[in-house]
């Protein structure tokens, strides 16, 4: 999780634009690269999920910030505008969740119970983290994503199905009773 603030220079939008350097526009420049070096056919995707900044309407912007969740990029992040500075503040918040082989034969177990209870149990890989990721660090075998069906993650839309809430507690509970 990175921190981006951009340190412009502020000036009169309509009397003097020239005079300033919006630490917006440069935000924006960069969150547009970001998002362009998105690859979902291999599993990059990159994300601007928080803009602040500005005054006022009539104000070239000074002090903006963003907040994305990438690692590599931040080390090589360079300012378009040379006047605008950039200050860089994050790291590494989560590490990965591998698909290791504890993790399948918890996989494999936690499928053959859900084809018990007469559902597919499916398997994906996505982007993002959760808290799983913090024990799966520790080298315990971590399965991410067995909630409640639904859809709209993240969204305005974001729900779940009322008829999926016996299933997968059910899943859980025979689940949790045989480890």
């Amino acid at each position: 999780m990175w921190n981006v603030k951009a340190h412009g220079i502020a000036s009169h939008a309509g009397l003097n634009p020239e005079a300033g350097a919006s630490a917006i526009l440069e935000l924006a420049r960069h969150t547009f690269r970001f998002h362009s070096m998105s690859d979902p056919a291999s599993g990059t995707n990159f994300n601007v999920g928080v803009v602040r900044g500005g005054t006022r309407s009539n104000v070239v912007a000074a002090e903006p910030e963003i907040e994305i969740d990438v690692d590599e990029l931040m080390s090589n992040l360079r300012s378009f505008d040379e006047r605008v500075q950039l200050a860089i503040k994050g790291g590494i918040n989560r590490g990965p969740l591998e698909r290791t082989e504890g993790v399948v034969k918890l996989y494999q177990h936690a499928r053959d119970i859900a084809a018990c209870l007469s559902f597919e149990l499916g398997e994906q890989s996505v982007g993002g983290a959760s808290d799983g990721n913090f024990v799966a660090a520790l080298d315990v075998p971590v399965l991410d994503g067995l909630g409640i069906d639904g859809g709209g993650a993240h969204a305005a839309d974001e729900h779940i199905l009322i008829s999926d809430v016996a299933r997968r507690g059910a899943l859980l509970a025979r689940l949790i009773a045989s480890l």
